[in-house]
């Protein structure tokens, strides 16, 4: 469902009969809610800090529920997310002083309990078991820039153009990084896989 708006998109979500609340409810379920993990992995990256991470995961779903009316049905749900959590923690986790953000002036507006969303995506820790230990500290030695491209496009699996308007970078500087951070990976993997019986010839 698309609620279409005259002129400038407002700031407020629009008035909704229970059919259209209900058709939006439907909408952000099956299209913006499968993809709360990728989302939390990324605001991990951002902050370093698990529960500064689960705050400001559930802040991009408030804010993306609040504003679905913006999003058209059926494009790329997760580089819409990403770009809300990217704005959202430059608006306010980048000025904090990593003190947890607070919910309480969106629960009394907001048309989405925040139980209903922790509890989707608390229930376990959407990093578990994502990466061996070699892998998690070599992706830890890589600079942030670099880490961060290499999380958007080998594990979320977006494309150049996507990373590029979520982290406002030229897709040129995006290829650059992340050609140079797979090559630092393969460096620093290069022993372990080895031992996994992985071998690839040396480059000229």
């Amino acid at each position: 469902m698309e609620i279409r708006t005259r002129g400038r998109k407002p700031k407020k979500m629009p008035a909704m009969t229970a059919e259209e609340k209900a058709a939006y409810d439907k909408l952000f379920e099956g299209e913006i809610m499968p993809h709360a993990s990728s989302v939390y992995r990324f605001a991990l990256q951002l902050v370093g800090d698990r529960d500064t991470a689960r705050d400001l995961t559930q802040e991009t779903l408030f804010r993306a529920y609040r504003f679905l009316y913006q999003y058209k049905p059926s494009t790329n749900a997760k580089a819409w997310l990403l770009r809300i959590l990217r704005n959202t923690f430059i608006n306010h986790y980048r000025k904090a002083t990593k003190q947890p953000y607070s919910l309480e002036s969106h629960n009394e507006n907001s048309l989405y309990d925040a139980e209903d969303v922790y509890a989707y995506y608390n229930y376990q820790d959407p990093t578990e078991g994502l990466f061996g230990d070699e892998v998690t500290n070599a992706l830890m030695q890589l600079p942030e820039d670099f880490r961060t491209i290499v999380i958007l496009a080998d594990v979320e699996g977006l494309s150049y153009k996507e990373i590029s308007q979520i982290l406002r970078v030229p897709i040129g500087t995006i290829r650059s990084r992340l050609h140079r951070a797979r090559k630092i990976l393969r460096e620093l993997l290069a022993d372990y896989a080895a031992s996994q019986g992985y071998y690839e010839p040396p480059q000229d």
